[in-house]
C-alpha cells in the first residue's frame, strides 16, 4: 500500500516547489495513471516516489513506513523505476537489466520477456552478453526502453512507476507493456504510470490529473476522463485501441 499525503516538493538546484500538497492513495493490484499538460509535476513525482528527490513536506510511505526508513538497497528492490529518459550502463545487456548486480540468470530472461524484449535481445551480438556503451549507441529509443522496463521489472518489485513508458514503443512494444502491467496487477502489485498517450493508461484503474504541481481530479479512470476532458469520445477510443491490442 502506497500512501502520499501532503507532500510539496522543490527539484534541487531551485527554490520554488513543483509539487504542492499532493495526497492520494494506491492500494495492492492497481494501476493510477497520472496525467497533466508538461512542467505539471508528473516527472517530479515519480522521481519522488523512488526515493530520488526528498519531499520538503508531507510523507510517502510504503505499508506504513516513511521511504527515509528504508534502507536503499531494499527500497531499490521494492520500487521498479523507469524513467522517461532511459539511461543504460556501458556493461552487457543482462547487466543492465540486473542494475549492474551479479545477473540471476533466470530472473533476467523473465524480467526481459514481461517486458516483450526477450526476442529483440536474441537478435544481438551475443544476445544477454552483447555489450552497450553508455548512451546505448547499439540500441534505438524503442529498444533502449524496453530493456529498461525489464530493468525495472527485474527482481519482481511492488510497485512499478513508469514514467511516459510507451514514448518510444511501436504497436507491439505498447502491447507488451500492457502486458507486464496486467501481470504487475494479477500478482497483487501496484504500477503508477505517468502517461501523455492515451493508450498509456488503457490498464489503469484510477487517474489523477496533475495542474500545476497540485491535483486537480482523482478517481475511477473513465469517470474522471468524462468530467474533466473535453474530447472525453476520442480519448476513450484511443484508450480502448490501446488496450485491445
Amino acid at each position: 500500500n502506497l500512501r502520499v499525503h501532503g507532500i510539496s516538493v522543490i527539484p534541487p538546484g531551485t527554490r520554488v516547489p513543483t509539487l504542492k500538497m499532493l495526497s492520494f492513495e494506491i492500494a495492492p493490484g492497481t494501476a493510477l495513471g497520472v496525467i497533466g499538460s508538461s512542467g505539471s509535476g508528473k516527472s517530479t513525482l515519480a522521481r519522488s516516489l523512488t526515493g530520488t528527490w526528498p519531499v520538503a513536506a508531507g510523507t510517502i510511505r510504503l505499508d506504513g513506513a516513511t521511504l527515509d526508513q528504508y534502507e536503499s538497497a531494499d527500497l531499490g528492490r521494492y520500487v521498479g523505476y523507469l524513467p522517461q529518459d532511459v539511461v543504460l550502463f556501458g556493461a552487457t545487456i543482462a547487466e543492465n537489466i540486473a542494475r549492474l548486480g551479479d545477473p540471476d540468470a533466470n530472473e533476467v530472461v523473465r524480467a526481459a520477456k514481461e517486458a516483450g524484449a526477450h526476442e529483440m535481445i536474441l537478435t544481438l551480438p551475443g544476445g544477454y552478453d552483447c555489450r552497450i556503451d553508455q548512451a546505448g549507441h547499439r540500441l534505438s529509443g524503442g529498444q533502449r526502453q524496453r530493456v529498461g522496463l525489464a530493468r525495472a521489472l527485474y527482481g519482481k518489485p511492488v510497485i512499478l512507476i513508469l514514467d511516459e513508458p510507451n514514448s518510444n514503443l511501436d504497436n507491439a512494444g505498447t502491447e507488451a507493456l500492457n502486458a507486464a502491467i496486467r501481470s504487475q496487477k494479477a500478482a497483487g502489485r501496484s504500477v503508477i504510470i505517468m502517461a501523455h498517450r492515451p493508450a498509456a493508461i488503457s490498464e489503469c484503474d484510477t487517474l489523477m490529473i496533475l495542474e500545476g504541481g497540485a491535483r486537480r481530479a482523482f478517481g475511477p479512470r473513465d469517470e474522471i476522463l468524462r468530467a474533466q476532458v473535453e474530447n472525453y469520445a476520442q480519448v476513450a477510443t484511443s484508450i480502448r485501441q490501446g488496450g485491445a491490442r
